[in-house]
C-alpha cells in the first residue's frame, strides 16, 4: 500500500511563481494593472512605451501622486497595499487595484524597476529581478511614476511559449487603454510601440469627446441611453446610462460592447443577451451593435473580488440589472429616431430591401416595418402586417432565370429568412459557371422533378427523393468555388479609393496587421483625412469593403491569430462571401439550373451542410414511403 504524500509548506519564490502564474498572464495584463495603479494614484497623463509587443519592455510614466521613499520596498512585497486596511473595506471597494499582488508577481517573472517622485519629494528608484529585490536609490525624475518592465517570462519559458505573437499582444494592449480611457476621460493615454506612437487619446471634460476620440465619425451616430418612465420609482439603487449605436452599425462580435460598473472596465459577456434583446429584431442574427454602456450602484452591490485578473464580476441583483438595460435599450430606440432614409425606414433595413422591384418593396416582411419611427420621432408608426403567403411554384416550362437578389447572412430565423425573400442583388449565374471538377462524392445521377415554393427542389436520386434547400446547397457549392478560384483572390485597383471609417482601436490594429492584410490582397494607403482602400480582392464589391475590414480586423485581434496562414485567410474570406451571391429563398430556377447545381453537388466533398452547418438536404428512402403507404405487408 502507498504511503501518503506528506504535506510541505513551499517556500515563497515557489508562492511567488504560482500567485504570478495568475496575476501575470500576459504582456497585456501586466500594462492593464500597472495602468490601474496609476489611475489609483490620480494622475492625469499616462504614456505606454512597449517593445515587441511587451515582450521585451513595458514602461508606463504617469503622472499621479507617486510612491513615498520609505514604501518602495514595501510596494514589491504581496499583499502590500495602500488602498486597503480592514477586512470591511473589501465589501465597498473604490479602487481599481486592492489586492497588492500586482508588482510583486510582475517582478518575480521580470526585470521589474520602479522610479517615483511624490510632490515635494526627491526622485527614488528600486529593481526587482526576477523575485530578487533590491535597494532604493536616488534618481532624477519629473514628479509622478514610472515603471519599466523588462524580458518578460524570460526566467518562465515554458509560459512564454505559450504567449501569442506581438501584433496580438499590441492589439489587446490598445483594447486595454481604450477600455480604461472610456472609463476614465479625465485622463489622457499615450501609447507608443517601437518609438512610433500608435495611439493618444486626450484628457477631456466631456464624455462625448472621448467617443469621438475612440469611435471617430461613428459616434455622431450613437444614441444617449434613455431611462424608461417605468424605472423612475422602480426599486433598487442602480442605474444605467451611456451610448448605443444606431441598428445600422453592428459587428460580427460583441468587441465593441464596452461595460463600466462603478469606473471599472469588465467583461461584456454577460451583459450580450440583455442588449441584443433591447434590440429585439433591429439587429442580424449573430451581429452586435457597438454600444458604451455605464452602471452605477453601491459599491456593495458588485463584488470584484471574484478573479484574479478583475475583468469578472458579480452583482447581487443581477437579473434585475439586466431587465433595466434590456428595457432602456428598448426605450431609447423606440423613442429617439435613427437616420430615416427617404422611405422612413430605419438605416441599414432600408439597404437590405430591394430598390429593383417595386412590389416587392411594399410586401417587406412585418418585422421590418414595425422598425420603422416618424419622422418626427415622437412615437413610433403602427403598422398592421399583411397576410403574406407563401410563393406556389409552376411548372418548369414557365419558370423563367434567376433575377437576383441582393447578397446577406445566411438565414438562421424566420425574420432572416423573410429578409432573405425582400432583398435584392445580383446572384451568380448558376447555368453559365464552370464546373468545379471531378465528382468526388458518391451521389448518384440526380434528375430535378420541380420546384417547391420556389426555394426547395424535388429530386430523384435513384431510390431516394431528395428534398434540397436551393440556397443551402448553392451557399455550398460558392465556397468550394471561391476557396479554389486563385483569380478571385489576385489584388484588384479599385478605380475610386474606399474610404475607411475606423476608430482608434481599428487603426492601432491596422497598422500591427497590415502586412496580413496584404498578404491577404488589400493595399491601403494612409492619407491626409484617413486611410482607403486602394485594391481588393476581386470577389469583394466596393459596398462590402468597409464592413469587411471591420470584420476582418476583429478577428486579427483573436488569440490564436485564425488568419495566420494564407490558407487559413482563404477559407475564411470564402466563408464570409459563400452567402453573397447565392440564389435565395423565393426564386424560380428553370430545369436547366437546377441540373446544373445538382451537378455541382456531386463534385463537393461534403453536399449535406451548408458552410453554416445547416442542412442542404432532405433524404427519403423509397422504402419509407412504401412503408408510409402500406405497401410492406
Amino acid at each position: 500500500m502507498n504511503q501518503p504524500a506528506r504535506i510541505v509548506q513551499l517556500d515563497d519564490r515557489v508562492i511567488g511563481h504560482i500567485a504570478a502564474g495568475e496575476v501575470v498572464e500576459r504582456p497585456a495584463q501586466v500594462v492593464k494593472e500597472l495602468v490601474e495603479n496609476s489611475i489609483d494614484a490620480g494622475s492625469t497623463q499616462i504614456v505606454v512605451e512597449i517593445e515587441n509587443g511587451g515582450f521585451e519592455s513595458i514602461k508606463i510614466t504617469d503622472n499621479g501622486s507617486g510612491i513615498c521613499e520609505e514604501d518602495l520596498p514595501l510596494s514589491l512585497d504581496r499583499h502590500a497595499t495602500s488602498k486597503l486596511r480592514t477586512e470591511s473595506d473589501l465589501a465597498e471597494i473604490g479602487t481599481l487595484g486592492f489586492r497588492g499582488e500586482a508588482l510583486a508577481s510582475i517582478g518575480m517573472v521580470s526585470h521589474l524597476t520602479i522610479s517615483s517622485r511624490p510632490p515635494n519629494s526627491q526622485g527614488r528608484k528600486i529593481d526587482m529581478n526576477n523575485g530578487s529585490k533590491g535597494v532604493v536609490q536616488p534618481i532624477g525624475i519629473a514628479e509622478g511614476t514610472s515603471i519599466e518592465v523588462n524580458r518578460i517570462f524570460q526566467n518562465q519559458p515554458a509560459r512564454l511559449s505559450f504567449q501569442r505573437r506581438p501584433a496580438t499582444e499590441t492589439s489587446k494592449i490598445v483594447d486595454v487603454l481604450v477600455s480604461h480611457a472610456l472609463s476614465h476621460p479625465s485622463v489622457g493615454f499615450k501609447l507608443i510601440s517601437e518609438d512610433r506612437t500608435i495611439l493618444e487619446i486626450p484628457r477631456v471634460i466631456e464624455m462625448e469627446d472621448r467617443l469621438y476620440d475612440i469611435l471617430g465619425q461613428q459616434a455622431s451616430k450613437m444614441i444617449p441611453l434613455l431611462i424608461p418612465p417605468e424605472d423612475a420609482n422602480a426599486p433598487g439603487e442602480e442605474s444605467w446610462s451611456g451610448w448605443v449605436s444606431t441598428p445600422d452599425i453592428s459587428r460580427g462580435k460583441g468587441d465593441d460592447v464596452h461595460i463600466l460598473i462603478n469606473g471599472r472596465p469588465v467583461a461584456a459577456q454577460p451583459f450580450l443577451q440583455s442588449i441584443k434583446r433591447g434590440y429585439k429584431t433591429r439587429l442580424m442574427q449573430g451581429r452586435h451593435p457597438v454600444a458604451v454602456l455605464l452602471l452605477d450602484l453601491p459599491p456593495n452591490e458588485v463584488d470584484v473580488n471574484v478573479h484574479p485578473t478583475k475583468r469578472e464580476v458579480r452583482l447581487k441583483n443581477s437579473w434585475r440589472v439586466l431587465e433595466r438595460l434590456e428595457r432602456s435599450i428598448a426605450y431609447t430606440l423606440q423613442s429617439v429616431p435613427t437616420e430615416p432614409e427617404s422611405s422612413g425606414i430605419i438605416t441599414g433595413i432600408a439597404s437590405r430591401i430591394s430598390k429593383v422591384d417595386d412590389t416587392r418593396v411594399d410586401d417587406k416582411p412585418a418585422w421590418a416595418t414595425s422598425a420603422q419611427v416618424s419622422l418626427t420621432g415622437k412615437e413610433p408608426i403602427e403598422f398592421k402586417p399583411k397576410v403574406k403567403s407563401r410563393p406556389v411554384s409552376q411548372p418548369e416550362s414557365s419558370q423563367t432565370t434567376i433575377t437576383g437578389i441582393e447578397p446577406i447572412f445566411p438565414a438562421l430565423s424566420v425574420g432572416e429568412r423573410d429578409l432573405h425573400r425582400h432583398a435584392g442583388c445580383d446572384a451568380e449565374d448558376i447555368e453559365n459557371t464552370e464546373p468545379l471538377g471531378p465528382i468526388i462524392n458518391e451521389l448518384p445521377a440526380m434528375e430535378p422533378l420541380a420546384q417547391f415554393a420556389d426555394s426547395y427542389i424535388l429530386v430523384q436520386a435513384e431510390e431516394e427523393l431528395l428534398l434540397i434547400d436551393q440556397h443551402a446547397l448553392h451557399e455550398r457549392v460558392r465556397y468550394e468555388r471561391l476557396r479554389h478560384d486563385e483569380s478571385l483572390w489576385q489584388p484588384q485597383k479599385r478605380i475610386t479609393p474606399v474610404p475607411l471609417n475606423l476608430d482608434s482601436r481599428q487603426i492601432a490594429r491596422l497598422e500591427s496587421r497590415i502586412e496580413d492584410l496584404v498578404d491577404m490582397g488589400f493595399i491601403i494607403q494612409k492619407n491626409a483625412t484617413g486611410y482607403s482602400i486602394i485594391s481588393a480582392p476581386a470577389l469583394l464589391s466596393a459596398t462590402e469593403l468597409e464592413p469587411f475590414i471591420h470584420d476582418i480586423l476583429l478577428d486579427m485581434s483573436e488569440d490564436g491569430a485564425p488568419l495566420s496562414t494564407l490558407e487559413n485567410r482563404k477559407d475564411h474570406l470564402a466563408f464570409l462571401n459563400a452567402c453573397r451571391g447565392a440564389v435565395k429563398a423565393n426564386e424560380r430556377l428553370n430545369l436547366a439550373q437546377m441540373r446544373r447545381l445538382l451537378d455541382d453537388m456531386r463534385r463537393i466533398p461534403n453536399p449535406w451542410a451548408c458552410v453554416h452547418g445547416r442542412p442542404t438536404a432532405m433524404r427519403i428512402p423509397l422504402n419509407s414511403l412504401d412503408y408510409h403507404f402500406g405497401r410492406h405487408g
